[in-house]
């Protein structure tokens, strides 16, 4: 934990600090005696931040692809400090102690390149005033998965062969784009010199209706797509913040990425249909679709995806699985909302013999789905934790240094109190931020210790799913665990 902070920390300062040099005023302020200040954080790979101005948190928990809105800020000196939220304790990486807010200004801070060199961006919004009907709109690059790029602001439809693009800008440009009707418009990406950008566009918003943010102000960013499913359609996304909120436009063709695993002890092989049509055939426990085998703790795994489009799926489970099976021999059925550009596991769990009621009703079997927060964050590994052995019972789980406490040292009470204390089969934790290292899992269920992985390698970046499963057919290891990971 120590590392990573120390580590982190000269390269979120050496860029934040030049804040105190570029601050610059960059509009009206609705108040005549205080400042405006507007954090977003384009920084892919970096942790969360808060923001103190004169020791008082006035943004908390910013995350990647978010904006603060604005927030007040008393006008004159003021002191600012910027604090990474990492494992094991935060961190300032920016003490500015005296910094200069004008009267009645807005201030809009980028966080932008990666962690290794990040960066303050201070840009103005636009400067038009837009009517009732109209909405102002500045554009900054802030996509270092992009360069140069010509971007295509039309109606909805409109072919882009032969015309000029509406701007172009590299990273870290912005465009003021003055004050547009407030309607409907399609935005397309391609880039700088694509001869053919209807073809080629590595960016299309689809239609976008600007109605509902008639009479404001948007500061719209390029930001970079961190997932192999946004990446999989482009490149980078849109952020859109208001004065109050943000909103994120993806590419209108992007997918989900879904992924199912066969957990349920006692069902036998499965087959899976979606809407429908079949999608998973004969799917043996402990596997995974769409990788050919569910990843041991020992096996660093699989971070396979299906990517299928959004919408609303009704999953069907057959089991046992039937080469002639039809949705009609379905055992269970569960109807899921799966929403564009988000990564999903869905995890079969429970006994058939315990009854079909699904996850939350004692032992009985069901599907679990699961979002997966994939954005790798070099400051630390995430993992959250699934409970999927279900003679196991209540357990407690412990997570340790890997090699500070052995099986015995836990049992006997000498490593604390678990992570997790009499944690009930179904339950999934959310996810849980350590430093980069090696670890001990123990989880320990009826006074023994039902599953020991040792050394577990959680690296910088990682996200992962571990999940106590229990062995189809009892024996003398019983239980063992399985790693999910981006």
């Amino acid at each position: 934990m120590k590392t990573s902070g120390n580590t982190l920390r000269p390269a979120l300062a050496a860029g934040i600090l030049s804040m105190s040099l570029l601050l610059a005023a960059c509009g009206d302020s609705d108040s005549n005696n205080d400042s405006d200040l507007r954090v977003i954080h384009t920084s892919k790979d970096a942790p969360p931040v808060n923001v103190r101005v004169d020791n008082r948190q006035v943004i908390s928990d910013l995350d990647y692809a978010a904006s603060s809105g604005y927030v007040e800020v008393r006008s004159g000196t003021n002191s600012v400090a910027v604090e990474a939220i990492i494992p094991g304790g935060n961190a300032d990486v920016i003490n500015v102690p005296a910094l200069e807010f004008e009267n009645n200004q807005r201030y809009n801070v980028l966080a932008i390149n990666d962690t290794a060199t990040i960066d303050a961006l201070v840009v103005e919004e636009s400067a038009a005033a837009p009517s009732a009907t109209e909405v102002a709109i500045a554009v900054v690059h802030a996509s270092t998965n992009a360069g140069a790029v010509d971007v295509y602001v039309t109606a909805p439809g409109a072919l882009l062969n032969g015309s000029n693009p509406t701007f172009t800008f590299d990273y870290t440009e912005v465009v003021d784009a003055g004050a547009l009707p407030a309607g409907l418009y399609q935005i397309r990406v391609a880039l700088q010199g694509e001869l053919d950008p209807d073809a080629n566009a590595v960016y299309d918003s689809g239609t976008v209706d600007l109605s509902g943010f008639a009479g404001e102000k948007l500061l719209v960013a390029a930001i970079s797509s961190v997932t192999d499913t946004e990446l999989a359609t482009s490149p980078i996304k849109l952020l859109a913040a208001t004065d109050t909120a943000s909103l994120i436009l993806l590419d209108e063709a992007t997918l989900i990425g879904a992924r199912v695993t066969h957990l349920s002890p006692d069902a036998g092989p499965v087959d899976v249909f979606a809407n429908g049509a079949k999608l998973i055939s004969n799917l043996e426990y402990t596997e995974t679709f769409p990788s050919e085998t569910l990843a041991a703790v020992a096996d660093p795994g699989y971070s396979d995806y299906a990517n299928v489009s959004a919408g609303n799926y009704a999953f069907d489970v057959v089991a046992p699985a039937s080469p002639t099976s039809t949705v009609g021999d379905s055992v269970y059925n569960a109807q899921l909302p799966l929403a564009s550009g988000v990564d999903y596991s869905v995890i079969a769990l429970g006994n058939v013999a315990d009854g079909l009621d699904g996850p939350g009703n004692g032992t009985a079997f069901g599907l679990l789905p699961m979002i997966d927060e994939n954005r790798a964050v070099v400051t630390q590994a995430s993992v959250k934790i699934l409970h999927a052995a279900p003679a196991a019972g209540d357990v407690d789980v412990y997570v340790t240094v890997a090699g500070d406490f052995s099986a015995a040292d836990v049992i006997a009470g000498l490593a604390g109190d678990p992570l997790l204390d009499e944690f009930p089969f179904g339950d999934l934790t959310p996810y849980v931020t350590l430093a980069p290292g090696d670890y001990d899992i123990r989880v320990i269920a009826g006074g023994a210790a039902a599953i020991n992985v040792d050394g577990l390698t959680l690296g910088p970046g990682l996200v992962a799913t571990v999940i106590a499963r229990q062995d189809e057919a009892p024996g003398p290891t019983p239980f063992g665990a399985v790693l999910l990971t981006n």
